[in-house]
């Protein structure tokens, strides 16, 4: 992480955002490769609603709203499809996941949300290793304990949270040796 996000400490949203900003370039200066798939799907679907409608308006301004008037029949079809499926993606699909990214066989899936008035974050990693089945571990902790006075994170605990919310971080990185940060790790095992 280079430079130090700042973010309003009164905005839940944006000290959720700011944290959520800070995963992944702390994930890759671990040697973890994000997945862009969730990303990629998302724009693959808008860029192709967006073709459509410019495509609409080019023919019915240069032909007229008569003679395209079936085309743009089938335009609007077609372009409520794509905009139901990215809606669709958006909230089923991403539905809060924030990373998606593998290091050594070992896939990590991490989703954040927070609650309305509450100045906790909560994580839920899903990990899998090669041949073995998905774990669920979840963890919270206050932004206060990452963000100083000023609205600024501070990478040290942050980092500290992260590592010790992975579990196949928690034991080889010198952030996850020693709880810092107030994590409440949850293991669940889902099978």
């Amino acid at each position: 992480m280079v430079a130090r996000p700042k973010a309003n400490l009164h905005a839940l949203p944006e000290l959720k955002n700011t944290s959520d900003d800070s995963i992944a370039p702390y994930l890759k200066s671990k040697g973890w490769k994000q997945s862009h798939t969730l990303i990629d799907v998302r724009l693959i679907l808008g860029f192709t609603a967006v073709i459509i409608a410019g495509n609409t308006f080019y023919y019915d301004y240069t032909l007229g709203f008569d003679k395209t008037k079936v085309m743009t029949l089938y335009a609007v079809v077609a372009y409520f499809v794509i905009n139901t499926v990215l809606t669709w993606w958006i909230w089923g699909m991403e539905g809060g996941k924030v990373y998606m990214g593998s290091k050594d066989g070992v896939t990590i899936t991490i989703s954040s949300h927070t609650e309305k008035h509450s100045p906790i974050y909560h994580l839920k990693i899903v990990s899998q290793s090669p041949g073995q089945r998905p774990t669920t571990t979840e963890a919270e902790s206050p932004f206060t304990s990452w963000f100083d006075t000023q609205g600024f994170l501070v990478e040290k605990p942050f980092m500290t949270f992260i590592s010790n919310s992975i579990p196949s971080m928690a034991a080889t990185t010198p952030e996850g040796q020693h709880l810092k940060s107030k994590a409440k790790p949850k293991s669940t095992k889902k099978g």
